[in-house]
C-alpha cells in the first residue's frame, strides 16, 4: 500500500489564532494542488472550531481529504453523527474523524469534564459505541439508556452515507482502537519503538492503519537542513517556548550540538511537545520515509513553516523519489 501524506493546518498558536481564514483556503488549495492527499485539521481547547473550518474548505478544495479532529468532550454523539454526515455530504465523501485522547493536554478539563481517568475511558468507550452504530449506513434510530448517555429515537436525519474513517491515539485504550479505529495515530519514538507498538496494536486490529506526525526541515543539502534547524531552536529558544520548556543552547549551536537530539539518522526531536522533526536533504528525507512505511506507517502528518512554500518544496523534492519507488500515487492537480 502507498504512503500517504497530510498537511497540518496550523489554526493557533499558543492561546492565539496562527492563521486567518484567507490562509486556510490558500494552504488547502495548496496541498491539493501539490499532490498531496489529506489536510489534518485539528482540534484542541485553543484552536476555533475544526468542524466550520472542515465545512469552509469543502467550497474550496474538491478531492482533497480532511481528517478533521473533534474533542469527544465537545459534543454529544447523536449530534457529532449528524454533523459528520453534513460534512460527508457536502464534501462528497472526503472527511475522516479524529476523536483525540482527552488526557493529552487535559482537553477534558479545558472542556468541563470532571470524570477521572477510569470514568473518561467508559465515557469515550460509550460514546465510540453510540457514534459508530449512528454513522453505520443504514442505521436506524437508536434507543439507548446507558451510565454517560441516554437517546430517545437517536440518529434522526441520517442518511445511507459511507461512515468516516475513525482515527484513535495510540494512547487510548487498545481494546477500543481495535474496536473502532480504522487508523491509529502514533507517538513520535524511535524507529524500533514504533515497528513494537505497529506490531503489539496490529495483533489486536490486522487491518488497522498508522499515521505519524512529522515536522519537516527539507533543503538542498543536510548542511543546509541541518543550519535551518538550528534557526528554529534559536527562535524557540529566544522566547516563543514556554519558559519552563526552554533548553539551554549556544546562540549559535554547531551541528553536533544540535544532532544531540537526533534520535534516528534525520529525526530530531529537540522538545518534548512538539512532534519529531524530520531533518535533511530530499534523498534522506525519502529514504527515512521509506523505512517508516516499511515498518507500517500508512500516513504521515507533516508539520511544516512556512506552510505553503514547503508544502511546495516537498512536492517538487520529494514526491517524485517516493514516487519512482512507488511510494506513492500521483494525485491529479487541479485548475483554480
Amino acid at each position: 500500500m502507498a504512503l500517504e501524506f497530510s498537511w497540518y493546518l496550523p489554526l493557533a498558536a499558543g492561546s492565539q489564532p496562527a492563521s486567518t481564514p484567507g490562509q486556510w483556503i490558500q494552504l488547502a488549495q495548496a496541498v491539493e494542488y501539490a499532490g498531496l492527499d489529506a489536510l489534518w485539521i485539528p482540534a484542541d481547547s485553543r484552536t476555533v472550531d475544526s468542524l466550520g473550518v472542515a465545512a469552509a474548505l469543502c467550497a474550496h478544495t474538491r478531492q482533497l481529504r480532511l481528517h478533521v479532529g473533534v474533542p469527544p468532550q465537545v459534543m454529544l454523539p447523536a449530534a457529532l453523527a449528524a454533523t459528520l454526515q453534513s460534512l460527508q455530504s457536502i464534501s462528497g465523501q472526503r472527511i475522516s474523524v479524529h476523536l483525540p485522547d482527552g488526557e493529552r493536554g487535559s482537553l477534558h478539563s479545558a472542556f468541563g469534564e470532571w470524570l477521572n481517568r477510569d470514568q473518561r475511558n467508559e465515557r469515550v468507550g460509550e460514546f465510540l459505541h453510540l457514534l459508530t452504530r449512528l454513522l453505520a449506513p443504514g442505521a436506524a434510530p437508536l434507543d439507548h439508556q446507558g451510565r454517560y448517555f441516554q437517546l430517545e429515537q437517536g440518529g434522526l436525519g441520517l442518511r445511507p452515507l459511507p461512515a468516516p474513517p475513525l482515527i484513535l491515539d495510540a494512547s487510548q485504550s487498545s481494546e477500543l482502537i481495535a474496536e473502532h479505529a480504522q487508523v491509529c495515530q502514533l507517538a513520535g519514538a524511535h524507529p524500533d519503538e514504533l515497528a513494537r507498538e505497529v506490531q503489539r496494536l496490529r495483533a489486536l486490529q490486522p487491518a488497522l492503519r498508522f499515521a505519524l506526525p512529522l515536522g519537516l526541515i527539507l533543503r538542498d543539502s543536510e548542511a543546509q537542513a541541518w543550519d535551518a534547524a538550528g534557526q528554529s531552536a534559536q527562535a524557540s529558544d529566544a522566547g516563543t517556548q514556554p519558559m519552563a520548556d526552554r533548553q539551554v543552547r549556544p546562540l549559535f549551536a554547531e551541528h553536533a550540538t544540535l544532532r544531540r537530539d537526533e534520535i534516528h539518522p534525520q529525526l530530531w526531536r529537540p522538545y518534548r511537545d512538539r512532534p519529531l522533526t524530520l531533518v535533511g536533504d530530499p534523498p534522506q528525507v525519502a529514504a527515512r520515509l521509506q523505512q517508516l512505511h516499511d515498518l507500517g506507517i500508512d500516513q504521515v502528518i507533516i508539520h511544516g513553516e512556512p506552510a505553503v512554500a514547503e508544502v511546495l518544496r516537498f512536492a517538487e523534492q520529494v514526491l517524485p523519489l517516493l514516487r519512482a519507488r512507488g511510494l506513492h500515487h500521483k494525485a491529479a492537480h487541479h485548475e483554480r
